[in-house]
């Protein structure tokens, strides 16, 4: 199976995507890609880089025990995992692994990682129901209807999540897994009661709940300012309250959790452009420059968990020494 996904992400997808350049004109995508400056790139970089550190002051509303420096460090490690490796899936896995190490506990930083990216949603398809309502462009009913059902959908879910019935139940599984004979079953049911702890923290104060979900619109906010910055530069105006809806449906593209998170990401990205009447070279390079935006995002995580096992490794070796 491994094998199976290494080859699907490093010969499948960039077949798809030389076969796509290709068929586009890989000139003519160059040449507008040309337009844009320096200066653009840094600017998009910038508010990328920002709408990170919103994150991590989001995700410092669910585990208020470890330092927003560190949550920072490992949203930017998450999306060097996400870009490079098997997309979406790998980000969060990598995020898990690193709050749990400083944590203590693999359930609580499970718990504060699908919280973050619970609210987050809600944030983002907000933003873009919106969008949608003050929009002034033609686009298909079904995309609106799907992004109000989507944030119906994980609304209630939150709400009913909040429901002392959940946690009574949520602690009797506890209790049913701490009665079995497995050897296991203690550290199961002590993870169960730190996860259920957890949750109690991040839900517990609606107003806590309530800042997150704003802080979640304000980071898609802040990645549609992104989205305008890098249209700008290669000369393509749309309107604000689309670029709501672009940017959001095109994060929902991204999540597919396998191996091909950017490429459904980009052509989600040009698929919408196109119903705003966008070419299709303008709209690939568009899609390129933001995934060459993410990819530097993915560089800067790679080289701070570069920097994290380094430590990791001297750590040992410098404790020998000193023992000796």
């Amino acid at each position: 199976m491994r094998r199976l996904l290494l080859f699907l992400k490093w010969i499948t997808v960039p077949i798809i995507i030389g076969v796509v350049v290709w068929l586009s004109g890989i000139r003519e995508i160059y040449a507008v890609i040309l337009r844009s400056s320096f200066r653009v790139i840094v600017e998009a970089f910038a508010l990328s880089m920002l709408a990170v550190g919103l994150t991590a002051a989001k995700w410092r509303f669910v585990i208020p025990t470890i330092k927003m420096a560190e949550l920072f460090r490992t949203a930017l490690i998450g999306q060097f995992y996400s870009f490079f490796f098997l997309g979406q899936a790998s980000g969060e896995a990598a995020k898990i692994y690193l709050i749990s190490r400083q944590s203590g506990s693999v359930g609580g930083a499970t718990v504060s990682v699908i919280t973050d990216r619970l609210t987050s949603f809600i944030g983002m398809l907000s933003v873009s129901v919106v969008g949608f309502a003050l929009s002034s462009s033609q686009y298909p009913l079904q995309l609106q209807q799907i992004a109000l059902a989507g944030l119906t959908l994980l609304v209630v879910m939150l709400i009913a999540l909040r429901h002392d019935a959940f946690f009574l139940r949520a602690e009797r599984l506890a209790s049913w897994v701490e009665g079995r004979t497995s050897a296991y079953s203690s550290i199961v049911a002590r993870e169960l009661r730190t996860a259920i702890q957890q949750w109690h923290i991040a839900t517990a104060n609606p107003w806590r709940v309530l800042a997150g979900v704003l802080v979640g619109a304000l980071v898609h906010i802040v990645n549609v300012l992104t989205f305008m910055v890098l249209a700008a530069g290669v000369g393509v105006r749309v309107d604000f309250f689309d670029w709501c809806w672009i940017g959001g449906l095109t994060s929902v593209a991204g999540l597919i959790p396998i191996t091909i998170g950017q490429l459904a990401s980009g052509g989600a990205l040009v698929a919408l452009l196109r119903l705003q009447d966008v070419s299709m070279v303008d709209a690939l390079a568009i899609s390129a420059l933001m995934i060459a935006v993410n990819g530097m995002l993915a560089i800067v995580g790679a080289f701070l968990e570069w920097y994290r096992l380094r430590v990791r490794v001297a750590a040992p070796t410098q404790s020998a020494a000193d023992g000796i």
